[in-house]
Formats: structure tokens, sequence, C-alpha cells
């Protein structure tokens, strides 16, 4: 479209608003903001004429994108029409699949049709009809017609003579990405390469420090390709060539010639806690890319990209287990490599139970494999998780039967939802089940790192893995409140990255490795830095810790004696500790009074005629019960009533906890009390119910429940309470241990 917003008409946006059934009011409202707008000219910095427009919308303003996707719609539905009186016919990628007539994309747009002079004449005839009744006009200067490879030569000029003499389009890019995807891969997306290059050469290295170099690499170089990759699989050639332009200009160079690696991109490419620099290793970058685009094809099997693809690769199974055609399409390959990525964490989670079958799929948390270690009994016709499901909750008796006894208990321990909601995926590494390209990423590193490992062991070389305490020293430098290239510094050292004698003449045999300054051993990063006598010299004249500092001076000042290195460590040590427990201590007031505070301020401004609910939970060790105890009050302390229950522990007390709040909440539901309180003293329970990304997929379950019932109240809160202040519902959710059956008390109001 030419100038798409400045030619919108007024009369035909505000038509359109009433098709689609848009309030008068909001159509008026709609309207003021259009009909408002005035315009002045910028001379020499003074604003000076007044202009009204009489049609357009406004560019940058917020409303604007959606205001013209009204338009577009009048566009949308012209070749929804002709499509379905046969004026034209549109693409079918597969038999069954959907077929397509039109893609739009802001002002760009896709038009599907048979390639012949009466469809392409019927295309014009619709664009003329939304040209004279929005105001819009074809820019043909920008458009071009795209034709398969089996179109000859003249009836491709036919069609382009029918579209008004338009181009047509032999090898280019629509939206950044490539329009034809030839067996030359590396020449396809080439264009990758050569942006990030030109980039990286309009800054010159030797002007920036190794700190700048960094936030170049990761905010600029590294992000350029991620556009790409998001929709194909990078070639492992072409990902290396990257990795080695962002090495080169990180290393810098000298008249020309890069400057020499002192350590590779593999390890510069870890994590920071793993002795990295958090650098992207590409090609598991793009994996875990490509990864994002099956999730949606799991999760949101209804867009028009799942639709497309489940007809044309995977009509009547999953995608996660079909097999890839031979002449299956780039992005089908590349969507193919990433499948095994989401295998390492995707699991079902339960709702109904009946598309998740219980011999194939992922469905037990806390195994390795997600699937039943126990073998199917020969005799056993079960095949879905809803058959062990009676009256939404498990049937203990069949589970114990057919299962061993691990599995079982973990079986058991899966909440059921209330809802009777449609089985889903839930991704475990990431916190709300949802798959993310950071997660992705982090397993695919993983994987990477093992694969290494066992080929080491192979060749019979040794692999060293970062232990905790590797761990724990580099996010200790990390964490230094210095300047970040005194960090770089730093770890350039301990990865010994530092071009000192010993190294340069190791490495390209030349000069000599004897320390310049002493003379007296090789220059190392530990003696140049450490044991070189002039280094010596410097760090005695530096200022140290003042522990350190107090024991230098004390013989000189004080005349007393100085202690052993030992105890003054000792000391700095038991001082630092002390200093530890008085912040935990300020932490556990400050919490304790916050928790006190919001209690008694709730309760103070509870309204008249709410129930206050205190809910405690117990186990016992060894024992897979878990106590409920609840006891019911009224604003003014009277109590009403209170209730022993008894569950099956899931193992985990936040979500014990959960699932009594769930139970609660059910109970008083049937004593159709409108506004009610509960007090717990669960603290990361509370901050579970406030997070839009649960922990865990059976906490997932839980909190949806939760919230569900929640909406039967007309006001329902939850507040934190201490344990000495519910000592009550502590006592009952002792005893509620011992019953056999779920127990309710009314409480005489004598008492």
């Amino acid at each position: 479209m030419a100038k798409a917003y400045d030619r919108v008409e007024w009369h035909f946006l505000q038509a359109m608003m009433e098709k689609m059934g848009f309030c008068p009011v909001w159509i008026k409202w709609i309207n003021s903001c259009l009909k408002t707008v005035t315009y002045s000219f910028n001379c020499n910095g003074e604003a000076k004429g007044f202009v009204t427009p009489g049609r357009g919308i406004r560019q940058g303003d917020p409303l604007s994108p959606y205001l013209f996707l009204i338009c577009s719609e009048g566009l949308s539905s012209l070749l929804r029409k002709a499509e379905e009186s046969n004026r034209i016919q549109g693409l079918k990628i597969s038999r069954q699949g959907p077929e397509l007539t039109h893609l739009f994309f802001a002002d760009d747009s896709l038009i599907f049709c048979k390639a012949d002079k009466q469809q392409a004449t019927e295309i014009m005839n619709i664009l003329k009809i939304y040209e004279a009744a929005s105001g819009q006009m074809i820019n043909l200067d920008k458009s071009a017609v795209f034709f398969s490879r089996n179109m000859i030569s003249d009836q491709r000029e036919e069609v382009c003579q029918a579209l008004g003499g338009m181009n047509e389009a032999k090898q280019g890019k629509y939206l950044g990405l490539p329009m034809v995807i030839s067996r030359t891969k590396d020449q396809i997306f080439g264009f990758v390469r050569e942006n990030i290059k030109r980039r990286l050469q309009n800054w010159k290295s030797k002007f920036l420090s190794s700190a700048g170099k960094e936030v170049m690499l990761k905010s600029v170089a590294m992000a350029m390709p991620t556009y790409v990759m998001s929709c194909f699989k990078l070639s492992r050639k072409l990902c290396k060539d990257i990795s080695a332009l962002m090495a080169n200009f990180w290393w810098g160079e000298t008249s020309g010639r890069n400057k020499m690696h002192w350590t590779s991109w593999e390890r510069m490419a870890r994590k920071r806690n793993e002795g990295g620099l958090g650098f992207k290793d590409l090609e598991a970058f793009n994996k875990a890319m490509l990864g994002k685009q099956i999730w949606r094809i799991l999760t949101k099997p209804n867009l028009l990209v799942s639709k497309v693809l489940k007809a044309k690769y995977f009509p009547k199974e999953s995608i996660r287990h079909c097999n890839p055609p031979k002449s299956a399409s780039w992005i089908w390959q590349g969507l193919m490599g990433a499948r095994s990525l989401l295998d390492k964490g995707l699991i079902r989670r339960i709702g109904n139970g009946r598309n998740t079958r219980i011999w194939e799929h992922k469905w037990i948390p806390k195994t390795i494999s997600g699937m039943p270690s126990t073998v199917k009994p020969n005799n056993c016709d079960l095949e879905r998780v809803d058959e062990l499901i009676c009256h939404n909750r498990w049937n203990k008796n069949t589970i114990f039967r057919v299962f061993n006894r691990n599995d079982a208990e973990r079986i058991l321990s899966i909440p059921l939802s209330l809802s009777g909601r449609e089985d889903s995926y839930y991704w475990q590494p990431q916190a709300g089940g949802e798959y993310t390209v950071n997660s992705g990423y982090k397993i695919q590193m993983k994987n990477n790192r093992k694969a290494r490992k066992s080929a080491s062991e192979v060749a019979g070389s040794s692999y060293i893995e970062g232990s905790q305490q590797v761990s724990q020293m580099w996010n200790t430098l990390w964490q230094l409140n210095i300047k970040h290239k005194i960090k770089l510094f730093i770890w350039k050292c301990i990865q010994g990255a530092l071009p000192v004698r010993e190294a340069v003449s190791r490495r390209t045999r030349i000069g000599d490795p004897i320390c310049r300054t002493c003379g007296e051993a090789q220059e190392t990063s530990e003696h140049l830095l450490l044991t070189c006598p002039h280094t010596a010299d410097i760090w005695k004249a530096s200022p140290i810790h003042w522990e350190g500092a107090q024991e230098q001076n004390k013989k000189e000042f004080e005349s007393s004696t100085r202690s052993s290195p030992l105890r003054t460590v000792e000391k700095a040590h038991r001082e630092w500790l002390e200093q530890v427990e008085v912040e935990k201590s300020k932490d556990r007031t400050s919490t304790e009074e916050t928790a006190h505070m919001h209690d008694q301020q709730n309760q103070g401004n509870e309204a008249q005629g709410a129930m206050i609910m205190d809910l405690s939970t117990a186990t016992r060790k060894g024992q897979n019960n878990l106590g409920i105890g609840v006891t019911v009050r009224t604003t003014a302390g009277t109590k009403i009533v209170e209730w022993k229950l008894k569950e099956r522990s899931l193992g985990n007390q936040s979500l014990d906890d959960a699932l009594a709040l769930k139970l609660v909440l059910c109970k008083a539901a049937q004593y159709q009390w409108s506004r009610i309180r509960l007090n717990f003293a669960n603290k990361e329970l509370l901050k579970q119910l406030t997070k839009t990304q649960p922990l865990g997929s059976r906490m997932a379950t839980l909190l949806e429940d939760i919230v569900n019932v929640k909406r039967l109240f007309c006001m329902c809160s939850f507040c934190l309470s201490r344990e000495e202040n519910m000592i009550d519902s502590r006592k009952l959710s002792v005893d509620a241990l011992g019953i056999i059956v779920d127990e309710e008390r009314n409480v005489p109001q004598c008492l």
C-alpha cells in the first residue's frame, strides 16, 4: 500500500466498525480522536500554519495500527467472498490443509490465487473496489508476483499484464527472510554473516575496552541473527563463521591482521558461573529458538501455521512422533532437528486424562523418563490415564494393582483438576511450565557438555567439569562491586588468557619466557601478579583488608605481639558469621512484623459478615497422610465451627498447603458463605498465589483450582499469619492424622 495510514477514509473506517458490531459510543469516541487532529509546519524551529486533515490516521499513535487492521478487514472480506463464490482459488499446501487466499502483515499483503489471467483480473477488480471505498492505493512499484517453477514464460507474462504490469519476483526476501530456499543454504543465509560483518567493521575494536566489546557483541552482533534463527536452521559452517567474526572482534586486530586468541570461543560461550563470559553458542541458540516454534504448534493447535503444518506433515499423529519425509522443506527439517530438545523437559500435565496414554506418554513427575517404570502386564487393557480416575479421584485399588509401589506413589501425588480441563503440555525446566528460549538453551548447552565429556572419556583424555566450589568462585567474581573491565582482567588471569611471555613463547616458539623485570623465573600469570619481587613490593604498598591491616600495624602502633595468620583469618571469619546472623535476624524480624501488621490491617478492614478461617496442616515422618485443621470464626472472634480433614500428602509442604487450601475453599463454598478470609503460615504459598507462573505442574493445577473456586465468593482473601496465632487449628491438624473420615464440630454459641 502507498501511504497506507495517510489515505484511510474516515467514513469507511466508521462503516467498518459499525459492520463489525462496535458500540456506537465507542465509534463516536474514535471519530472524535480522528477529527480533532490539527497539524502545523516547522519552519526554522517555529510552528507555523494550521492544517485540519480530512482523512488519514496518525503515524506513531498507539491506536493507529488497530484502526488500520479494521480497514484491512474490508479487503479480507472481499477476498473471502470471492473465494466462496469460486471466483478465485487459494493455495493449499496439502490436500487436507486449509486453503489460503491472503496473509496480511500491517500494510504488507500476500495474496494467493491460481496463475491464470481470469483470476489475476479478479484480484485487480477486488483491489480497485477496496481502493475506491477505503482510499487506499496499491504501490505497483513495490509489488511483485511470484510464480511456481512449472509456469512457462508466456503464461507468466500474461498474468503480469493482467495484474497491471507487475514485476516478477525471482529471488528475494520478504519481511527480512528469503522467499525461496535452494540447496545452497550457505549462500541463501549468507546475508546474515555479511550484515554482522559490516556492523562490526563500523566499530574500531581498538577504541573499545573489553567491557565495551562485550556489550557490543551481546546487544548488537548476537541480536542480529535471532530473527532468522527463529524460523530457519542455520548451517554449522555459517554459525562457526559468525562466531569467528565475533571472536576476532573481541581479541582485536593489528595492521589488518587478527590478534592471537588466548582462549577458545567455546569456553567464552559458557555461562559465567562456569568460567565463561555468557556469549551464545549460536548453533545451540538456533536449536532453542526452533524449539519455541514446536512448542507453539503443540500448545496452540488452532493457529493457522499449526493447521497448515499438521495437515502437511503429521495429519494423524503428534508432531513429537511423526517421521519427516525426505522431501520435507528446510523449515520442517529444522523443526525436526529441534524436536529432541523438547523431549528433554516436556511432560503431560494431567487434567481429565483422556488425551494421555499411560504407556507411551511422559506424564509421571519426579522421574527421569517421565513414563511408568512398571512393565505393562499381559492381561492389562488400560490405555488412557482417565481409566485410572473415578469420580474425579485416583482409583487407588487399580493403581496399586497395576503399577509397582514407586510408580503408584508418584501417580497418587499428581493432583487432579476440579474443572475437568483437557490434558496439556508442561515444560518442566521453567517455572510456570511455559517453554522459553533461555530455558531451552540451557538444556541444549547441558547436553553439549555431556557429549563433550563422553567424547573425552572415549578418547582417553580428561574433561574438567566445574564443581560447586568453582561455580561459587565465579559467582563471587561477577558479584564484586568493582568496574567490569577489572572483572574481565581477573577472568583473563584465571583462564590463562593474558599474553605473558611464557604463553607467547609456548604458542609461537618465539621470544624468551623469562621475566624481564626480575630475570629469575618464567613470566607466567602467577609470577607476574604474585611471586615476582617487583610485584610483591607493589602489593605491600597497596591497601588490604581491615583485619589484615589491623594485624600488620598492631606491632608498630600498639607494641604488642602479632597474631598468627590463621588466628587472624579465624577472627575475620567469626565476625563475618556474626554479621550474617545479624542480617538474618533483621530479615526474620522484618518478616514477622510485616506479617503481623498485614494480619492486623486486614482484620480491621474486613466487612461485617465475613468468616475468618485459620488453616494448618500436619504430616508424620514415614507416612503419606496429611492432616488439615480449620477453625472458623466471625470478625468479632466468635468461633463457629471446627474441621478435621484427612488427605494423602503430596510430599511437599507448599503442595500440601495448596491442596489443603483448595479443599477448605470447596468446603466453605458448600456452606454458601459469601465473604471469607483464610489465614495460613506458609509464606511461599502466599507468594505462589500472587505469581503468574507457579513452580511445577502440580502446583499449577492446584492454583488453577483455587482461583476457580475463589470466584464463587463475593470476597475471598488470603493472609499470612504466625503459627502461634493459630494454636487451635494446629492442634486440629495433628488430631486429623488419626481420623478415618473427615470430622466437623459446630461450636456452641455459649462457648
